[in-house]
């Protein structure tokens, strides 16, 4: 029984092969179409590439951009939101304060 079944699939892997190298479909052999493919996203041309590299080049620029304006907007924040603290002194407070002044007198 297992001889049987690796010869249907041998059988079946084999009529696969020469569909993909003599089949015609819309004028091209499928494995015609796979070629294409392949130097399409796999080894793009050079002006693909050139275009990807201007690409990511633009990009990096914005993220720059980017990273540089949050950092200026933390920092204005920054120090808005931490003003100088002032001082609460209460009327016993300075009373105590002038006593203490004047026991030193």
């Amino acid at each position: 029984m297992g001889f049987l079944k690796f010869l249907v699939w041998t059988g079946c892997a084999v009529g696969l092969g020469v569909f993909l190298a003599s089949g015609n479909v819309e004028g091209r052999t499928p494995w015609e179409y796979a070629q294409r493919q392949w130097n399409r996203h796999v080894r793009p041309s050079g002006v693909d590439r050139d275009v990807d590299r201007e690409v990511e080049r633009v990009t990096d620029g914005v993220r720059d951009a980017f990273e540089d304006a949050r950092d200026a907007v933390n920092r204005k924040t920054k120090q808005a939101a931490a003003p100088a603290p002032r001082e609460h002194i209460t009327h016993e407070d300075r009373a105590e304060i002038n006593r203490i002044i004047a026991q030193k007198k």
